[in-house]
């Protein structure tokens, strides 16, 4: 029961209440001691007209009659009077209006009392009338809430700054309607993303398979010479493997997003994955005639990551910085370690980035103006950026047209 104490509607109505029926009191006090005394008034002029009139009709009398008022009659005396009076139908039981002084105080005293309890039953219900309202006005709030959560509209909460029930109410009501909120706009987010992840896989295999139908058509209705036949397979080919890549990619980067991987991180040579992703891209780099410079370091670099998952990374810039250097151009790729952080750089003299386009780079399909034709469908630098975030990680870029480009991977330092 102590418990209910706590809200303030009980306490300010109980308060309300106590305080009513306690002033109340007190004036029901005031008017019975007001009609004591008028009763007592009454009285003594009752007796004081009695001696007057034995004093002037039997003077005599007055010195044995004073000491009966004054101290009080002996029950001889009662007696005797008693039995005189009841020849006029005065005794103990007569009825109140027979004494004129006595019922008007009563009377007084009755309709003041009466007013009183009228006054305090009024008060009584207003307070808790008011409070009712205030309580059901509240309920009401409530009630919109809710409502207003079933329309998916989550920005009305509930707001007590007062202990109770009805805050805490409120409290749990608004974790609820957060968690709510988080998990429709998840499910929001999510049908974006498969909206999106649907139009861009659409987006970019249009084109390949076009030309793969194409080359079908013309192998099948066409006579063509042998060396025209192979130049078809081989273009086919080419279509097929950058298909392969492409949905590869494309799905390895919606898993990132959709956070469904989890990087097995192991403390490891970080020397060994760096050199695993230059020599993925080493034949590459060789038939584009383009150096591919490691620097590794000679002492091992132990840090905790997915060797498999971070030298995916680490090649897709290594392959946009092959991409963009031209024939007898320069690559190199190094790793620095401080007492802060440890940094895996991907350096080329290329053809640079214009740096209005540096903050759109790592954008899904975002494929920039550039002078050497490429392949890059704009996906591998925002795979790479996924892959190092989820390594707790960021990718730093610097680049200047006709100077070349520096992609900076840094990770903080451990130990």
């Amino acid at each position: 029961m102590n418990n209910y104490f706590t809200n303030p509607e009980l306490k300010r109505s109980s308060f309300s209440i106590l305080s009513v029926a306690f002033i109340t009191l007190i004036m029901v006090f005031f008017i019975m001691n007001t009609s004591y005394d008028k009763i007592k008034i009454n009285y003594a002029k009752s007796n004081m007209a009695i001696l007057g009139e034995i004093s002037k009709k039997h003077p005599e009398l007055t010195e044995e009659i004073i000491p009966i008022i004054t101290k009080g009659a002996n029950q001889e005396n009662i007696q005797e009077g008693k039995n005189l009076l009841k020849e006029y139908g005065f005794s103990e039981n007569i009825k109140i209006d027979f004494i004129p002084q006595v019922d008007n105080s009563y009377k007084m005293a009755l309709k003041y009392i009466l007013i009183l309890f009228a006054l305090f039953f009024s008060v009584v219900l207003i307070i808790t009338s008011v409070e009712y309202v205030n309580i059901y006005k509240k309920v009401e709030s409530l009630i919109l809430a809710a409502q207003n959560i079933i329309d998916c509209k989550f920005d009305v909460g509930i707001y007590e700054n007062a202990e109770g029930l009805f805050a805490k109410l409120g409290h749990s009501f608004n974790s609820m309607r957060s968690i709510m909120k988080n998990n429709f706009l998840e499910v929001q987010n999510e049908k974006e993303f498969l909206t999106d992840i649907l139009s861009d896989i659409s987006h970019q295999l249009k084109t390949p398979i076009s030309s793969l139908i194409i080359y079908n058509d013309i192998l099948l209705n066409r006579k063509i010479n042998e060396d025209k036949r192979k130049e078809f397979l081989e273009n086919s080919r080419k279509q097929l493997n950058r298909i392969q890549w492409l949905i590869k990619s494309l799905l390895q980067l919606a898993k990132l997003d959709a956070g469904v991987i989890k990087f097995e991180k192991v403390n490891c040579d970080i020397n060994n994955t760096v050199e695993e992703a230059v020599m993925a891209l080493m034949a590459k780099a060789e038939s584009e005639k383009i150096n591919l410079i490691f620097c590794p370091k000679e002492n091992q670099i132990m840090m905790k990551h997915d060797a498999n998952w971070l030298s995916e990374g680490i090649i897709n810039l290594i392959k946009n910085a092959l991409e963009h250097t031209k024939e007898g151009g320069n690559v190199e790729v190094s790793i620095e370690r401080t007492p802060v952080c440890i940094r895996i750089i991907v350096k080329d003299n290329g053809e640079g980035i214009n740096k209005n386009e540096i903050p759109h780079i790592f954008k899904r399909f975002y494929k920039g103006k550039t002078r050497k034709k490429t392949e890059s469908v704009g996906i591998g630098l925002s795979l790479s950026k996924s892959i190092v975030e989820g390594h707790e990680g960021m990718i730093e870029v610097k680049s200047k047209l006709d100077e070349g480009t520096s992609f900076t991977i840094i990770f903080l330092a451990t130990s």
